[in-house]
């Protein structure tokens, strides 16, 4: 049986792969991000670890147009690494 997964490197002989990509959106330029709430609410955190993350950029991108319509100002994508 041969399965695949996005994040592995089917041209790698190992099994260890590659991490899949992950984005967050950033709050500001003091290194804050966006998350959400238990209300679902949106917040403000200091850490990307605690950052609501997206698997794809096209889905981050698209989220953050929205905030930015509704914030009036723009909301950067930021890949984690």
């Amino acid at each position: 049986m041969n399965l695949w997964s996005p994040w592995m490197d089917p041209a790698s002989n190992s099994m260890r792969g590659v991490s899949p990509e992950r984005y967050a959106l950033a709050a500001g330029p003091e290194g804050e991000y966006f998350t959400l709430g238990e209300d679902d609410s949106i917040k403000i955190v200091r850490s990307a670890r605690d950052a609501f993350t997206f698997s794809t950029h096209e889905k981050a991108v698209a989220t953050a147009r929205s905030m930015a319509a509704v914030l009036r100002r723009p909301v950067d994508v930021i890949k984690l690494l």
